[in-house]
């Protein structure tokens, strides 16, 4: 099952989370100008609107900074 690793790189002592895409909803899906694949989502535990994820290496990707 795919899921997205959530973390925070402005913090060195974040603590990365990983969701699983069945406890998500995906709000958008597109691709960038540079042709990487996207999505924003939303999820209970951050209610204050949807977040991004970039397709990078396999994974998604999201960088709360």
């Amino acid at each position: 099952m795919a899921s997205i690793k959530i973390f925070n790189s402005a913090y060195r002592n974040s603590k990365d989370r990983w969701v699983e895409m069945d406890e998500v909803n995906v709000v958008t899906m597109k691709m960038d100008y540079e042709g990487r694949p996207y999505i924003l989502f939303e999820h209970k535990d951050f209610p204050l609107g949807a977040l991004r994820a970039d397709f990078m290496d396999g994974n998604w990707y999201c960088d709360l900074d």
